[in-house]
């Protein structure tokens, strides 16, 4: 059975603390003080919207409150990378207290926008953040004006599932943008994990969103099944592999739970709502209080939960047994 990992705010408590061992203490928060978050994510989408109503929650639980002490800014990059250096220095120049960017090319732009200034970069919504070049160590404090949280998909635990639904399946199919080092890393390891299985691994590249139509359809008719990655762009079209997949009545999985409510047969994925809790209570809280970014070891996503659609996988011939049905943290029955 799968289940979330939930951590008891004691729990984050201690967790800070052991963190914070032999760095400044953070303070309270200064009367009269309006702080200011950038908040930038790639797209809008709902599985990121849902980080951010965690984070925004997060801060609310440790009393910074819209309206009351917080000013929110939200810029999203509307699927484009290129805007994304943009939109950090805009912040940046804005004099916000805290970046708070959400994947990995917003957590590049705002690297290098806050570069050489006392703006902290508190990141989320990030997978691999090693082969991304965003940290050089998992386990130690960036010693800069940088911290925060990551995911590593569950890849193993994924293919499992996928084979257990599928075993007869012989090629399975994504599709990605190369221009997202965290796609990227995911199609590797995907990939890998395949071919260790006895699979055929395809793929298609895309770089915009409106390539996803054409992209899916044209996997879709080589493939026995799809399974889509933690990608921005893709998910921003995410209905066009949807329709593909029920057109061929190709079985369809995803990393993304958001994926599921929207026509993909499980997902294997974050909790994303819980890894923005994590992300405000364990970085972003502590350093708006005035603990140095640098000092705070980054901390793992704990939160990976399966997801469920009974009528998508009874349109391509799935079945769900009782047991997996019973152990999954919500069942869409359309």
């Amino acid at each position: 059975m799968i289940r979330r990992t939930r951590l008891a705010p004691l729990a984050f408590a201690i967790v800070i603390a052991i963190a914070g061992l032999g760095a400044p203490a953070a303070r309270a928060q200064v009367p009269g003080r309006t702080y200011h978050v950038g908040f930038s994510q790639l797209v809008d989408h709902p599985a990121l919207n849902a980080t951010r109503q965690g984070f925004l929650d997060g801060l609310k639980e440790a009393g910074f409150v819209e309206g009351r002490n917080l000013k929110f800014t939200i810029v999203d990059a509307q699927g484009d990378a290129a805007k994304t250096r943009g939109i950090s220095e805009k912040l940046v120049a804005d004099k916000v207290d805290l970046l708070a960017p959400c994947t990995t090319p917003n957590v590049q732009a705002a690297i290098a926008a806050a570069r050489g200034t006392a703006v902290p970069v508190v990141f989320g919504c990030v997978n691999n953040p090693l082969e991304s070049g965003i940290l050089a160590s998992l386990d130690k404090p960036t010693g800069r004006n940088l911290s925060g949280v990551y995911g590593v998909a569950p890849v193993e635990r994924m293919w499992d599932l996928l084979v257990q639904l599928h075993p007869r399946a012989k090629v399975i199919g994504t599709i990605y943008n190369p221009a997202d080092s965290n796609a990227l890393a995911s199609n590797e390891a995907n990939k890998a994990a395949a071919v260790k299985r006895g699979f055929t691994w395809a793929e298609v590249q895309v770089t915009s969103p409106i390539e996803v139509m054409p992209a899916a359809r044209a996997l879709a008719e080589r493939v026995d099944g799809l399974l889509m990655l933690q990608d921005a762009t893709v998910a921003a079209a995410f209905d066009a592999v949807v329709l593909a997949a029920r057109d061929l009545r190709r079985p369809l999985f995803s990393y993304d739970p958001s994926a599921v409510e929207r026509g993909a047969i499980a997902a294997l994925a974050l909790d994303q709502h819980q890894a923005g809790l994590d992300w405000a209570r364990l970085i972003a809280v502590p350093v708006l209080l005035g603990k140095p970014a640098g000092t705070i070891v980054p901390v793992a996503y704990q939160a990976y939960a399966l997801v469920l659609n009974k009528t998508a996988a009874q349109s391509a011939g799935i079945v769900l047994a009782p047991d997996l049905l019973k152990g999954a943290l919500k069942v869409w029955d359309e």
